[in-house]
């Protein structure tokens, strides 16, 4: 009988509290979720305490025969002074906690961007409602006639490799958001975002956004394939390989282009990151 309310309790609890996230497969996702995951413990304790205190308070101090209600205005010295020290413990406890462990992760990770020559880089243009993924060609250098531009809605990137990306959105604003990879980046008009992330296992994973950004807004769905190295190198080579094809024929008439995808976009990178 103890075992059976033992499982029902836990059946309970991973459906309502404890709910599995995306499984993790970047190299530094367990740093969100180890912020999430404190903040999430030291806030559901705080909670009951307070319901518990509640739930004390109200009967203790029910209306009851024999019982006089007294006014009490809450300015003694005692009252003044234990909200000061509740107040400090929660701040220290939750806000400063989290502080420190959030600037821990950016300066050795988020913030320390990953230099070197196997370093993958892609910029990325959202719009209404698509994903425009670009990859420098055969020169290495970015906005210039060599470059490689993937189908929209997908992008591919090698496994265990740092990928760098370089994000700035048509339009309107657009959040670049993978749960496998807990990247949330917002893309933002007028500004160049820069982050980088790297994939510990290969697979095929959604790209949304996050951002309420038009009636469209759902159809921004893309995809993130994590290939081998060599089944990347490869994905590229047949891209290139196609555009070129398609440059050849590119004097035989043009056709104007209806199919939403921007022309002539992208930009020199930003050689800071």
């Amino acid at each position: 009988m103890g075992t059976l309310f033992q499982s029902l309790i836990h059946s309970a609890l991973s459906g309502i509290w404890f709910i599995k996230p995306p499984q993790d497969v970047s190299l530094d996702g367990y740093r969100i979720d180890k912020v999430i995951h404190y903040t999430d413990t030291v806030v559901a304790i705080y909670m009951a305490v307070v319901v518990l205190s509640l739930v004390y308070f109200i009967v203790r101090y029910r209306a009851r025969p024999g019982h006089k209600a007294v006014y009490e205005r809450g300015d003694k010295k005692i009252y003044i002074v234990a909200t000061v020290v509740l107040g400090f413990t929660v701040f220290f406890s939750i806000d400063a906690v989290i502080e420190a462990m959030a600037f821990k992760d950016l300066k050795e990770a988020f913030w320390n961007f990953p230099k070197g020559a196997n370093v993958v880089r892609v910029e990325v243009m959202p719009q209404q409602f698509a994903w425009n993924i670009r990859y420098a060609g055969p020169d290495g250098y970015f906005a210039t006639d060599d470059d490689i531009i993937a189908p929209q809605n997908q992008m591919h990137i090698p496994v265990d490799t740092p990928v760098v990306v370089q994000m700035a959105p048509m339009d309107v604003i657009h959040t670049f958001y993978i749960p496998h990879f807990r990247i949330k980046q917002d893309a933002t008009p007028g500004m160049i975002t820069s982050f980088w992330f790297q994939a510990k296992e290969s697979g095929k994973f959604e790209i949304a956004c996050a951002e309420l950004c038009g009636n469209g807004h759902y159809r921004m769905r893309g995809f993130l394939t994590v290939d081998s190295p060599e089944d990347f190198r490869a994905w590229l080579e047949e891209l290139r390989q196609e555009q070129e094809e398609t440059d050849d024929w590119s004097d035989w008439g043009e056709e104007e282009d209806d199919s939403g995808v921007p022309q002539d976009w992208g930009w020199p990178w930003n050689k800071k990151i």
